[in-house]
């Protein structure tokens, strides 16, 4: 577990675009088993890692996906 900030010392204290050089190309990405939940639901079945976290679950701190942040069911 963490017990000090993560970043590293000299950065910035304040997020700045400015501090990215021109040209610099932002991205952004998820993935299903850390924000989908609804394992069973629809038409959908356990991926690897809900399939993983059942089977081994003292490798995950005992945490499993199947509500995660629910994004299943709260996208309109």
């Amino acid at each position: 577990k963490a017990q000090g900030p993560v970043c590293g010392a000299g950065l910035p204290d304040k997020f700045s675009r400015l501090n990215f050089p021109e040209g610099f190309i932002w991205g952004t990405a998820t993935a299903a088993f850390q924000v989908e939940g609804a394992v069973n639901e629809g038409c959908r079945g356990p991926s690897m890692w809900d399939t993983f976290t059942k089977k081994f679950p003292h490798r995950c701190e005992n945490h499993n996906a199947d509500v995660a942040v629910d994004f299943y069911h709260r996208y309109k």
